[in-house]
């Protein structure tokens, strides 16, 4: 072995265990939002009233929010390799229920299943990511293991449209449903198999001792500066999701759908760039530029009046949240030890299922007074606080860094 090699073999993110991480990920999002997609009208199906469909749709995130509070730390304390296994076999099952039983007793049963599932998966797939590349390439693991989401933002909801129309030719609409949901439950087992791949991290007693008590697992203090400012970028990208569409009716806009393609499509490359330039330029000089673009992107929307210009935002939107995004992940992670990067995972994923309830409701306070195109131009307010609390804590994360790394914090 050429000793000079070494350093060079072990700073490549490239190892079964990230692969393996990585395919676990795409899977698991193309499922998500193949399914996801076609919830609102597969309950409004069923025959629920728009109470009950909104109420349905929305529990998801409830229940993996309230969760959380047990999932954390047993993805602190536990091996994450059976974890993963389990969950993933968990998911599956989930998408078989709602694929043999069509009724809305039964969905609502299988949907609090599928938000226990979703409360540890999040936040148990980005630890293993982490902790699978080396420190000095973190942003940029979590940069590649971002793609996932971008691929599955890009195929997921046109794979479940497609299928549902396609069973409704063959057969029926509920034909096209039972499509979809077998679809998603042979992805989510398929990812079983690099789960049985990965290496186990059974930790041992003294490990699991030095971790304190279950309720000092749920969320971390020091994860708590980047999930603050991550929250306000996802409240941001949270209006993207839920009232383009709307927002396309209310200008005249056609084919709105491009706007998610191009959206999807970018942030396949954004991220792991991003990644790569938050190892080599540092947090700041990607974050805040980030966050400068992505606030802008949101004046180019609201202000738009041809697909044209709303595409342009969405280019624009791409970079900034896909700048910012990894980089956030990678700082909530180093802000830890290895033993606690589960509960920063799990800290920062309370962030951002708490802005995904309160950036639609929020979204939709400012719309009732005005219109969807003012919303998405006050959307630059929780971006902007976001930049500015991220500028507030840096010097916070430094320390933090310079406190795990055994330096005394006036050291440079």
């Amino acid at each position: 072995m050429n000793p000079a090699s070494s350093p060079q073999r072990k700073l490549t993110i490239w190892n079964k265990n990230f692969i393996c991480v990585v395919l676990c990920n795409l899977l698991l999002c193309v499922s998500h939002f193949s399914v996801n997609t076609q919830v609102a009208t597969y309950v409004k199906f069923l025959g629920a009233t728009p109470v009950i469909m909104g109420l349905l749709t929305g529990m998801f995130f409830g229940i993996a929010l309230a969760v959380r509070p047990i999932s954390g730390p047993m993805i602190t304390k536990l091996d994450k390799r059976l974890l993963m296994i389990v969950i993933f076999a968990l998911g599956g099952v989930v998408n078989l229920g709602y694929a043999v039983f069509h009724s809305i007793p039964a969905f609502v049963a299988f949907r609090f299943l599928n938000g226990v599932q979703y409360s540890f998966v999040g936040s148990l797939l980005m630890t293993a990511a982490g902790d699978s590349v080396p420190k000095e390439k973190l942003a940029s693991g979590m940069g590649v293991y971002g793609i996932g989401g971008a691929v599955g933002t890009a195929l997921g909801p046109a794979i479940g449209i497609g299928l549902t129309e396609l069973g409704a030719r063959l057969k029926n609409e509920d034909f096209g449903f039972t499509m979809v949901f077998l679809f998603a439950a042979v992805t989510l087992l398929l990812a079983v198999i690099p789960s049985v791949i990965l290496k186990s991290d059974k930790k041992s007693k003294e490990d699991i001792a030095s971790t304190g008590a279950w309720y000092k697992n749920i969320l971390t203090v020091h994860a708590l500066p980047s999930t603050l400012v991550m929250f306000f970028v996802i409240i941001g990208y949270s209006l993207y999701n839920t009232y383009i569409v709307e927002f396309a009716k209310e200008q005249g806009i056609g084919n709105i759908s491009v706007f998610y393609t191009v959206l999807a499509g970018l942030l396949i490359i954004s991220r792991p760039l991003s990644g790569t330039l938050t190892d080599k330029l540092g947090i700041a000089r990607v974050v805040i530029p980030g966050m400068v673009l992505f606030a802008v992107s949101f004046v180019i929307v609201g202000t738009g009046r041809t697909l044209a210009q709303v595409v342009v935002g969405a280019v624009i939107a791409a970079f900034g949240v896909g700048s910012t995004q990894p980089a956030i992940q990678a700082m909530c992670i180093q802000s830890v030890t290895p033993l606690k990067r589960g509960v920063a995972s799990n800290t920062i994923y309370i962030g951002m299922d708490l802005a995904l309830f309160a950036g639609p409701l929020l979204g939709s306070l400012v719309y009732k007074h005005s219109s969807f195109a003012v919303m998405f131009q006050t959307a630059v307010v929780p971006i902007a606080l976001g930049l500015i609390c991220f500028i507030a804590i840096l010097p916070v994360y430094n320390r933090r860094l310079r406190e795990l790394e055994g330096k005394p914090s006036s050291e440079n």
